[in-house]
């Protein structure tokens, strides 16, 4: 355990004048009442009280020291994320889209796992990377906010992820510099894929296997079918809905039997779009690994545990009102 403000520990020198000027204060009073033939109060209660001060003061200047503790462990995620027409889903136009559901996701595992790098690749009948791979939060917020839409590519209507399985595999055999740490891609999508999907995905499994990238899945969508409403090139949300060639209206079913097989084929793990927890924990239980001591210019990432000592302040100071409390009765 380290501190921000080691200089805070100073403020401790008061503490022992402190704690001596209330220990002869209780034992004024309990002479006080000695001779006035009252009943004094216990010395374990003076004690005690001393003891919930004490520590009380020593908690509090520790906040004020910031304490943290220095994990050298990190990781290389990749999300793959569908951009596809599909993701344009909602029930109305009031409520977030896939899509914006699907950055929802991204921005807390990447809040959650702050000690790992993150790059973003986007799909619909194409695949392109949108970022870098990088520790940068602030940029990877920028992309996820303004550099994910509906309609990157001249037809946003197919859903092909198939090609984008491969071009992950591809970039880490052909770009090792790059791509070589990537062991675990997030691919978040509704998993809404026309024809033999289990067909199509047999040699992208192949490809990922030679590389040892595992795919972890994230159902995006709702139980049932989901109606894609129309939105106009301004960004305008409409009532009408989507149709297809024949007229029919558009409705998009959560795949989630296609996603459990992907990461089934892949030997990595489904979750539902709520499960944060479980994703967050699965990625630093399987993807986290420690840097070691002899590698330069990468910082241990540190994390601030000032609650544990707010915990101790509360408590104590809790512990100080209930033994007023019966001093009173």
């Amino acid at each position: 355990m380290g501190f921000d403000f080691p200089e805070a520990f100073l403020f401790l020198l008061i503490l022992p004048p402190l704690v001596w000027v209330l220990w002869r204060g209780e034992s004024r009073a309990r002479q006080i009442v000695t001779i006035f033939k009252g009943r004094p109060l216990g010395k374990w209660h003076a004690n005690s009280r001393l003891v919930l001060i004490a520590i009380f003061i020593g908690s509090l200047v520790t906040v004020g020291a910031k304490p943290y503790v220095e994990s050298r462990n990190t990781g290389t995620f990749l999300f793959l994320i569908d951009v596809s027409r599909s993701m344009e889903a909602r029930y109305s136009c009031s409520e977030p889209t896939f899509l914006d559901r699907a950055k929802n996701v991204m921005r807390e595992i990447i809040t959650e796992v702050p000690e790992a790098k993150f790059g973003i690749v986007a799909f619909d009948r194409l695949a392109f990377p949108i970022t870098q791979i990088t520790y940068d939060r602030s940029y990877l917020e920028q992309a996820i906010e303004y550099g994910l839409h509906i309609g990157l590519t001249y037809d946003a209507t197919a859903t092909n992820v198939t090609n984008a399985l491969s071009v992950i595999a591809g970039k880490k055999q052909r770009l090792a510099e790059l791509y070589n740490d990537v062991s675990y891609v997030i691919l978040l999508s509704d998993g809404h894929i026309e024809g033999n999907y289990q067909n199509s995905l047999r040699l992208p499994f192949i490809e990922l296997a030679k590389t040892g990238i595992r795919i972890i899945s994230v159902g995006i969508g709702n139980p049932g079918e989901t109606p894609v409403p129309i939105v106009t090139d301004t960004g305008q949300c409409r009532k009408e809905l989507y149709t297809d060639l024949q007229g029919n209206r558009i409705f998009v079913p959560l795949r989630d039997d296609v996603l459990a097989y992907i990461a089934a084929g892949t030997q990595g793990n489904y979750f539902g779009e709520s499960q944060i927890t479980e994703i967050v924990r699965y990625l630093r239980d399987n993807g986290l690994e420690n840097i070691g001591a002899d590698i330069e210019n990468i910082e241990p990432y540190r994390r601030d545990i000032s609650w544990i000592f707010l915990v101790f302040v509360t408590v104590t100071l809790l512990g100080v009102l209930i033994l007023k409390t019966n001093r009173l009765n």
